[in-house]
């Protein structure tokens, strides 16, 4: 029995065929501003930077992207190539470091079809 334990999740992973449609790493400086699209829509608006923030295991590896100013407004995308998952199980993952307690605010993905104008994104867009 303890064979069998160890051999089934082995092949669940050989058996699994993952494609991965878009993946962000943030290692190339200054590169992701020409991948990423800041909303100009509404008033308020911080800004993003690149950064590994207050805490950290390793600098360069830990950046990412950072609001800049309390009490704005943010909102940023980036496109990706069009695909379907029909059939399958679509896995969105992200990772969110607070570094200060939040007050009022929020922070959320969302997945939009390919007519969205970047530029003119915000919290209502469908």
């Amino acid at each position: 029995m303890r064979l069998l334990c160890i051999l089934l999740p082995i092949v669940g992973l050989v058996a699994a065929d993952p494609t991965v449609y878009f993946k962000e790493e943030f290692n190339d400086g200054d590169g992701w501003k020409s991948r990423w699209v800041e909303s100009t829509k509404g008033d308020n608006l911080g800004k993003f930077v690149l950064s590994a923030g207050k805490f950290y295991g390793d600098a360069e590896k830990s950046k990412g992207l950072q609001t800049s100013e309390d009490a704005r407004f943010y909102g940023i995308s980036s496109k990706f190539e069009p695909f379907s998952n029909e059939g399958k199980t679509l896995v969105v993952q992200f990772t969110v470091k607070h570094e200060q307690n939040i007050d009022c605010g929020g922070g959320y993905v969302k997945l939009f079809d390919c007519s969205l104008d970047q530029t003119q994104m915000h919290g209502e867009s469908p």
